[in-house]
């Protein structure tokens, strides 16, 4: 006798771009108990056991991945059933199918990926800016060799200087000015 069960898990997960993100997992299985003694089909200790099991399949599958991205995992979800209906049919459950809800970062993972976005998107906009900006003293400098030599020297001190980002790169805390994240202590100096 089939029964369903019901997963879903906010997980840890190490993306490429990203770096360190919570993602939510969850869907649906369709599960028969291969001794009904053992595990009684649709009782509360089985299918809690059964979405244990899949939670804990999931997350071994992911650390097993390598570099994936969050945005890529619904292409592994026959990897995912593979991995679970191994893990389930060793505790004598036999997996009859499956469906995956789309995999999306949490809340807080998904403002901090929208800021790293815009950061990323704001460095290639303001990219050109400085590029017109040394070719111009260029010119100057073939005009005028000594107006040109005095603004050079101005800038050169503030090159010198760390600058630091707006967004911590690892937790996504609002930088407070300092060189270090006041929240988890990474450097916020732009290399």
């Amino acid at each position: 006798m089939a029964f369903n069960v019901s997963f879903s898990n906010t997980i840890p997960f190490n993306d490429p771009k990203y770096r360190s993100i919570f993602i939510k997992i969850g869907g649906d299985l369709l599960v028969e108990s291969d001794d009904p003694n053992y595990l009684v089909p649709g009782s509360e200790t089985t299918v809690k056991y059964v979405a244990d099991m899949a939670n804990y399949s999931i997350g071994r599958t992911l650390i097993n991945m390598g570099t994936v991205s969050y945005k890529e995992l619904s292409t592994k979800f026959g990897e995912f059933v593979n991995v679970i209906a191994s893990d389930l049919k060793s505790r004598q459950v036999t997996l009859v199918g499956a469906s995956f809800e789309p995999v999306e970062p949490d809340e807080a993972s998904r403002i901090r990926i929208k800021r790293l976005d815009e950061m990323s998107a704001a460095s290639v906009q303001a990219s050109p800016a400085p590029a017109a900006a040394q070719a111009a003293p260029v010119a100057v400098q073939a005009a005028a060799p000594a107006q040109a030599a005095a603004p050079v020297q101005a800038a050169a001190p503030a090159s010198n200087e760390p600058q630091l980002m707006k967004y911590c790169p690892r937790c996504g805390t609002l930088a407070s000015g300092s060189k270090f994240c006041t929240n988890c202590g990474t450097s916020l100096i732009k290399r």
